[in-house]
């Protein structure tokens, strides 16, 4: 009976190895950014990023290595280039996700279609969804990232870098009486800019401009007469 005991011991040991080095073992229930409940690998290897934004963060937090796919712009910092794409994050391409045996995604609720985010999910592979609205919410977006890409401390030690930035900044322009007119183009055909409760116009304002396109829409379009009556002294 001992010994079988053992054998089994033994079994068990070597399973729970190579479950740990393949990340295979589900950490326990965690909450994305959108409210959703969901299990995640604690450790996962295969990671497939749906928006150029979270390959960025991902680079920033030096877990480039678990990526195994991309969208179609996400193209910095150069590395990034080289992974497989799996198309527009506006238009995914669900076979080449399959394709590329993720173990987890990271979803953009802001672009990403939902029902191929649930058909991902139908197949077996977990889910992560980020919605950052602001730049605290994109700071909270960071560390929630670092922990389940298992990155805590870089995560912490990125934001914590930013916020000193920010500070930064908030002191230099609190100096400056002066504030230049911006029109911030996201889009030519239409063409877009970004209005109220948008990190755009956060991003302005800080930085010590005056968003021209300030208003109730958050993404405004407009033609190129309009720039003119704007009368923007920064354009970007």
């Amino acid at each position: 009976m001992f010994i079988h005991i053992l054998k089994m011991h033994i079994i068990f040991t070597l399973v729970l190895s190579f479950l740990l080095q393949t990340g295979d073992i589900l950490a326990g229930p965690v909450i994305d950014q959108v409210g959703r409940t969901l299990v995640v690998p604690d450790n996962p290897q295969r990671v497939v990023s749906l928006a150029p934004s979270i390959t960025e963060i991902v680079y920033d937090l030096g877990q480039e290595k678990r990526l195994v796919g991309a969208t179609q712009f996400s193209t910095y910092p150069d590395g990034a280039k080289k992974l497989p794409r799996v198309g527009s994050y506006v238009r995914l391409d669900l076979e080449k996700i399959i394709a590329l045996k993720p173990d987890l995604c990271l979803s953009s609720r802001d672009g990403n279609p939902k029902h191929i985010v649930e058909r991902i999910e139908e197949m077996g592979i977990p889910v992560y969804v980020i919605d950052p609205q602001d730049l605290n919410q994109t700071m909270e977006t960071i560390l929630l990232l670092g922990k389940v890409l298992q990155a805590k401390q870089s995560a912490i030690k990125l934001v914590d870098n930013m916020r000193e930035r920010i500070t930064r900044v908030e002191f230099l322009v609190a100096t400056i009486r002066e504030r230049p007119r911006v029109f911030f183009q996201i889009d030519a055909e239409p063409l877009v800019s970004a209005g109220d409760n948008t990190f755009i116009q956060e991003l302005i304002e800080l930085a010590g401009g005056l968003n021209t396109t300030s208003g109730e829409k958050s993404y405004p379009l407009f033609i190129w007469e309009d720039i003119l009556i704007l009368q923007p002294e920064i354009v970007i």
